[in-house]
């Protein structure tokens, strides 16, 4: 058998620890040279690794787990009339395109002021428990109209929010279309409340200025503290509660959305879920929880039923249009701030059926849907 000499051994082993210090000395010339992606490697693993076992070991950070559910849910969620309307499907990036911050706007402002109101049923409407004939609708409410300097960031929808009310009452008030930029230091009148402020003229009655708005007139007397026609001063200016421009009523647009629901989502019990958006599932009001989405969105009857209330016009103590279903197991399903209803009064409605499109109508500061369910529980209060 051949075998190596001491001396070839030792040549041997001088080769092979020549190699191993050529190679680290590459190696840590090479660490060097890529230094900086290395470092940037461990940083972004070392975060991740840290937020995940925060949100496994504290329940302290669940909050900003459900934030990042939030942001997902509103990139699923479509903002079309598509026929995954209810089930949660992905209709593609036309979701993330909707006004997305419009849609996960927190809605407990709106939510305090509804649960101040303490608003029972009352055969066909909604009126104040304080007082038999309505009371003051606007209690708690300022009435005044202020004035707001334009900061670096705002926009129409966030001003709104900032002050409870719509954006197209921002535009009405300051003689604003929708395409229209305001800048840094601009001044806007900001009313108290969602509506249009009109000035009286000289033939102006209270009749005709809340049928030219689509108004109530006892909201307009109570809200401009009005005891008739008589105290209407020309030249003065008064606010419509939930009133709108001639020019967007007379124009409003055509319903597209299917008339049936496709895929509803069940809630696991006999009522389905009857928007699509994110549920902010808090309890307020009258066993009611909102929805947020874009405006426009279809809103379908949660049950089968009859229509009993489908109240197209005024501020109605908050709800602004709404609709009211009356179930034969003797259970009412109210929907509150649409922007348009496609049912009437004694219509017999199937569940999945479309009575109406989402809105901001009523005391609401942004698009989305007031759902009560009034004699038995609500399954979409989380």
């Amino acid at each position: 058998m051949f075998t190596q000499s001491p001396i070839e051994n030792q040549a041997s082993g001088g080769n092979f620890r020549n190699f191993l210090r050529t190679l680290l000395q590459r190696s840590l010339r090479y660490v060097r040279q890529e230094k900086k992606c290395f470092i940037s490697a461990a940083v972004i693993l070392f975060v991740f690794l840290g937020v995940n076992y925060s949100q496994n070991s504290s329940k302290n950070f669940l909050g900003i787990k459900s934030k990042v559910q939030d942001i997902e849910n509103l990139v699923e969620e479509s903002a079309g009339f598509t026929q995954s309307i209810l089930g949660g499907v992905s209709s593609g990036l036309s979701a993330a395109i909707m006004p997305a911050a419009q849609a996960n706007i927190d809605f407990s402002a709106d939510d305090a002021e509804e649960n101040y109101q303490l608003d029972i049923l009352d055969g066909s409407g909604v009126v104040s428990q304080n007082s038999p004939s309505g009371g003051d609708f606007f209690s708690g409410l300022r009435r005044e109209t202020t004035v707001y300097a334009v900061e670096s960031g705002d926009t129409i929808s966030s001003i709104g929010v900032k002050f409870g009310i719509s954006s197209d009452t921002i535009l009405w008030a300051n003689n604003l279309g929708e395409r229209d930029i305001i800048r840094p230091g601009q001044k806007l009148s900001i009313l108290p409340i969602n509506g249009v402020q009109v000035k009286v003229a000289k033939k102006d009655t209270v009749v005709s200025l809340a049928k030219k708005y689509k108004g109530k007139t006892d909201e307009i007397l109570a809200f401009n503290s009005l005891a008739g026609d008589k105290d209407l001063i020309i030249g003065k200016y008064i606010i419509i509660p939930d009133g709108e421009m001639t020019s967007v009523s007379s124009s409003a647009s055509k319903v597209s959305a299917p008339k049936y629901v496709q895929g509803a989502v069940s809630t696991g019990g006999w009522l389905i879920v009857p928007t699509s958006g994110h549920n902010w599932g808090r309890l307020h009001n009258y066993n009611a929880v909102d929805i947020s989405s874009a405006c426009g969105t279809p809103i379908y009857a949660a049950a089968g039923g009859i229509i009993s209330l489908a109240d197209s016009v005024g501020w109605n103590s908050g709800y602004g249009k709404y609709i009211i279903i009356k179930h034969s197991n003797g259970v009412s399903t109210l929907y509150g701030h649409t922007s348009q209803i496609v049912i009437g009064v004694g219509e017999q409605v199937e569940q999945g059926q479309l009575i109406a499109l989402m809105g901001t109508t009523g005391r609401s500061s942004g698009c989305h849907l007031h759902f009560e369910v009034r004699g038995a529980k609500n399954p979409l209060i989380r």
